[in-house]
């Protein structure tokens, strides 16, 4: 969203202290400032969406490495099998053929056909082994071409999900830019509203007390004037002094008007990260996104979390509004793409998006989803 405007409109600064804003463009800034401040809260939603699902892909990632490793192991075992099947495959086949020919002479030479008959079962067991040994080659290359189709369509995975990363990653980042340059522009847009209403403010106070100043300095000459003409119609000049003598004015000040140790932990450590910036991806110690700082402050506290907002809305167990106490998860939005740390109060503390810092605030009620209370 563009927030600058051609001369001449409400945005226009004036060129000279006289030509001030009337109240009516004074509204339409106002009005401008408020459109532009809806835009930058869907910019930022729209961000922290993309942040998680960038943290859901990273546990994908790692998934998809794992099967890549496990597909790879697959191979390797596939390969020594095909070998092995090989090496018995070639031996039995050598042994079959010196078996059957010496069967042969045997019986030529030895006129004996049950010691000849005897050989021959020999020589049919060994092919029968053979065979078998063919059934197992046939097998192994089998499995091996399996696995190596496996370990390809694994390591396409990988690659398509390191691309898919790599895409929301730069996506995030153009966002984040944009929106930092709109939460500069839309400051620098409200400093010089502040300053426009000062500088009006000065000269409206300047010229007040220069009215009660000209208007005080007329009472006392038309006082001065009917003293004169009261002493020369009375002639009684010190009396008309004395009932003229100013009386002191006194100014009145007014009076000033007057859940576990787990969740402690998490709590104390949740205020002790107040003020940090926020970055997309961050899980501390010095940047934080939302997920990223509730990983953290349970961390402190034993309790183990994904730094993912899906995962955390299902890593404990769910509490009402009603019963939340310090130390819960509290989620938004229909997708629970954002989360924070419940304080009590009706407070929370998070890392609301990019440009802005860690901080304690009313709970957003309005887009309220649910709590969770992890380790329970």
């Amino acid at each position: 969203m563009t927030i600058g405007g051609p001369a001449g409109s409400a945005w226009a600064v004036p060129a000279t202290s006289a030509a001030r804003p009337t109240s009516q463009s004074l509204a339409d800034v106002q009005a401008d400032i408020g459109r532009t401040r809806s835009k930058l809260d869907e910019s930022a939603q729209q961000a922290a969406s993309a942040t998680e699902a960038f943290n859901a892909g990273r546990i994908r990632l790692a998934e998809a490495e794992r099967a890549a490793r496990d597909a790879a192991d697959r191979v390797d075992r596939a390969d020594r099998a095909v070998r092995e099947a090989a090496d018995r495959h070639r031996g039995l086949a050598v042994s079959a053929d010196r078996a059957g020919g010496f069967a042969q002479v045997s019986l030529l030479l030895t006129g004996d056909p049950r010691r000849a008959l005897d050989r021959a079962g020999a020589v049919e067991a060994l092919a029968r082994r053979q065979r078998v040994a063919d059934i197992g080659l046939r097998l192994a290359r089998r499995d091996l071409t399996e696995a190596r189709r496996g370990a390809d369509a694994a390591l396409a995975d990988k690659k398509k999900i390191i691309e898919d990363l790599a895409r929301r990653k730069r996506t995030i980042e153009a966002a984040a830019d944009e929106q930092q340059g709109l939460l500069q522009r839309l400051e620098s847009r409200y400093a010089e509203l502040e300053r426009q209403a000062k500088a009006r403010q000065a000269a409206a106070a300047r010229a007040r007390k220069a009215a009660e100043a000209a208007a005080a300095a007329r009472v006392a000459r038309e006082a001065a004037a009917e003293r004169v003409r009261y002493q020369q119609e009375t002639g009684v000049a010190a009396a008309a002094g004395r009932a003229f003598a100013a009386a002191p004015v006194t100014a009145a000040a007014a009076a000033p008007m007057g859940g576990g140790g787990g969740a402690v932990a998490a709590v104390r450590e949740a205020y002790a990260q107040l003020g940090k910036p926020y970055v997309w991806g961050a899980e501390g110690p010095a940047t934080f996104d939302c997920s990223g700082l509730t990983q953290w402050v349970w961390g402190k506290a034993g309790v183990a979390l994904s730094h993912y907002t899906g995962s955390q809305w299902d890593e404990g167990r769910r509490v009402s509004r009603a019963a939340l106490v310090p130390g819960d998860l509290v989620f938004f939005h229909p997708d629970v793409d954002h989360v924070g740390i419940y304080v009590g109060n009706g407070k929370m503390i998070h890392a609301p998006r990019t440009g802005e810092v860690v901080r304690e605030e009313n709970v957003w009620w309005s887009s309220f989803q649910g709590g969770i209370r992890p380790g329970a």
